[in-house]
């Protein structure tokens, strides 16, 4: 199942892909993850998204749509994928298509979360993050029971920066003027499910169940053109808009020619002219080959390219995930550590208390001791 999500920062997209995983068993696609795994790499797309992000400019559609091509040909994202945060607006959404028609890979459906924008400025000025586990919390909504630790692994939980009113407001008006007009795109197209993102985390989830139940992956037979020069046509037709003209060129009949008797052939001139008409369909096959073997040669190269670079991604990833594990290690020890000082300090507090009555006890007792030896003399 190929899915795009679409909704305003804050929505619930992040919350409901991991059920989808789950579920689908398919991997989730961040563009943002794509660019910091392909610079860290130093691919030949990552070497050129670095130079624009250095530059301080937007990395363009051609680069992002390259690593997506390379990150949906790996072998996990057979059965599927989810797309979030990509695309962004309608001209990345056609380019996309254009990719993955040609791949035979289109998109399924699109789930749209719908929320009322109140609500999400609620949801996004509490939102909270646990650094080790990546678990969600909300002050408002859903508050952890120990005020800055996550509830499952104790870590410490994050509020971002840029999660303020100010920020929030930017963004929910960025969406509308360019992320909103990509549902009349893939409504027309009879793929985009709205889907209503209030509520409940499990009521929430039911309602994707039920735009889900019943899709089936669709395939399509692969074609034998390159997708940059496919994409280039269509980009073409778009800013022409003009039908295309095709010239012919009369040509004069010719006076025919009075038929001529066959005469019967030797068994020698025939013999001649088989051997003439085998080898040219043998010259003829020869020159129908060469191009073949150079497209296929073609492929190879592109096929070992594209290897190379998803090899040098998976390192990538390998290497930000063991850094990732050390840094969970070093926040759990700290963690433990934390825990003792405050074992011990509650048990010196706890003696310190039981030593001090122990003290006030001892007087006490001592003048009952008086008081009885008084009454018995």
């Amino acid at each position: 199942m190929r899915i795009v999500l679409i909704g305003p920062p804050g929505s619930g997209k992040g919350t409901q892909a991991k059920y989808l995983i789950e579920k689908y068993n398919i991997p989730q696609i961040s563009t943002g993850d794509l660019l910091r795994a392909a610079v860290a790499a130093q691919t030949p797309l990552g070497r050129q998204a670095k130079a624009v992000m250095d530059a301080g400019q937007l990395v363009p559609n051609d680069i992002v749509i390259g690593m997506i091509r390379e990150r949906v040909t790996r072998p996990d994202a057979d059965n599927g994928f989810i797309l979030d945060g990509f695309p962004r607006n309608t001209i990345q959404a056609e380019e996309l298509d254009i990719l993955l028609n040609r791949l035979g890979r289109p998109i399924d459906i699109a789930l749209q979360f719908d929320v009322d924008f109140d609500l999400l400025m609620q949801r996004m000025v509490g939102r909270l993050t646990c650094v080790s586990c990546n678990e969600l919390f909300n002050s408002f909504t859903n508050p952890p029971m120990i005020d800055g630790r996550c509830d499952h692994c104790g870590g410490p939980l994050h509020h971002r920066s840029d999660d303020n009113e100010e920020t929030i407001d930017r963004r929910l008006r960025v969406y509308l003027t360019q992320t909103q007009p990509l549902s009349e795109l893939y409504k027309q197209q009879n793929k985009l499910h709205l889907i209503d993102a209030q509520g409940s985390i499990e009521e929430i989830t039911k309602r994707i169940k039920s735009a889900l139940r019943g899709m089936r992956s669709k395939r399509v037979n692969l074609q034998a053109v390159s997708i940059a020069q496919s994409i280039n046509k269509e980009r073409v037709k778009k800013n022409n808009n003009q039908p295309e003209i095709i010239r012919t060129q009369a040509k004069a009949e010719k006076p025919k020619r009075p038929a001529r008797k066959k005469r019967a052939l030797t068994t020698a001139a025939s013999t001649t002219l088989n051997i003439v008409k085998k080898s040219s369909t043998k010259t003829n096959k020869k020159t129908q080959i060469d191009p073949m073997a150079k497209q296929l040669n073609e492929l190879q190269q592109q096929l070992k390219a594209t290897q190379a670079a998803l090899k040098a991604a998976a390192q990538a990833e390998k290497e930000l995930l063991q850094k990732e594990k050390e840094k969970d290690s070093l926040r759990k020890k700290q963690l433990q550590t934390e825990v003792t000082q405050l074992q011990k300090t509650t048990v010196k507090k706890a003696t310190a208390k039981t030593k001090a009555k122990t003290k006030k006890a001892k007087p006490k007792a001592k003048t009952v001791k008086k008081a009885n030896t008084k009454k018995a003399k």
